[in-house]
């Protein structure tokens, strides 16, 4: 059961991480958050990755880490904008729509196709996202839905959904031609060297408002170091289906916090779906 309490680390940890990310939003830009903790989680990866032996590089791992952390450096942007714009409880949810856009990606890219069960998994995610705006009934049957659609943060982070289902499939392949923690500290840090142009146009006194939340953007970064080589232990134990569904027990998390640090409304309505929606995600995981 060691396997278990690493991935519920990884669970905790990514539910902090993002409370720390919306915390330091309330003091600066989007992008310098992103990027300081971007660098930061790269450091804490170098230090894990100087411990080990260097992989042998494949042939079409440099590519693979131009594609992974260009990728990367959008979809952290677009992960920033949705914690800033909307509530925690509302936003991480529409993560579990991961799995629900791996049903499409993978098949394309690396040719995985799901078992039957997935679909079970995909009518809980769907049913999961319309229970989190079920206040909206009294509008009519579609209301949840495009309540769901018209709040900025959680249809921001929808789009983050697609684009991670996109890059677990990169993910993927540049492990297999390198290393897990190799992998993932080289695509940190060039998604933070991506980053920099944006950081530069954000003009003078970059560093000064760095000082504004140094802690807040360090810790974000030793918490997502925390969790993913926790998660990485993890997979060396288990069956990787069960370690992805522990692990979005942070959206269940993630909504908690929102109600106890940012004292957001309507959580007791909308934890039932984020309940259904992680629900969805183990039957993809386990039975898709």
């Amino acid at each position: 059961m060691i396997w278990f309490w690493l991935c519920l680390v990884t669970a905790l940890t990514q539910a902090v991480k993002d409370v720390c990310l919306k915390r330091s939003l309330f003091r600066m830009d989007v992008g310098l958050v992103v990027w300081g903790y971007c660098l930061s989680a790269a450091v804490f990866f170098w230090l894990d990755v100087a411990m080990a032996p260097r992989p042998a590089l494949g042939p079409h791992f440099w590519p693979l880490l131009a594609v992974g952390g260009a990728l990367g450096a959008v979809t952290f942007v677009l992960y920033g904008l949705a914690l800033n714009r909307g509530d925690l409880s509302l936003t991480l949810p529409m993560l579990a729509f991961t799995p629900l856009f791996l049903l499409i990606t993978s098949p394309l890219t690396l040719g995985e196709f799901p078992g039957p069960g997935g679909l079970l998994g995909v009518l809980c995610v769907v049913a999961g996202s319309y229970v989190l705006n079920l206040r909206e009934r009294r509008f009519g049957f579609w209301a949840p839905v495009r309540a769901l659609w018209t709040d900025p943060g959680a249809r921001l982070m929808l789009v983050v959904a697609a684009l991670w289902s996109l890059g677990a499939n990169f993910d993927k392949l540049g492990v297999q031609a390198s290393s897990p923690s190799f992998w993932i500290a080289s695509v940190y840090t060039v998604t933070a060297v991506a980053l920099l142009p944006g950081v530069f146009r954000a003009g003078r006194g970059i560093l000064g408002r760095m000082r504004r939340a140094p802690g807040l953007i360090v810790a974000s970064g030793l918490l997502e170091a925390v969790g993913l080589l926790c998660q990485m232990h993890a997979l060396t134990m288990t069956l990787v289906p069960y370690v992805i569904t522990v692990k979005r027990l942070s959206v269940i998390f993630g909504v908690v916090l929102g109600a106890l640090v940012f004292r957001e409304p309507d959580v007791a309505h909308r934890l039932p779906g984020a309940m259904l929606m992680v629900l969805g995600v183990f039957f993809i995981a386990v039975f898709g």
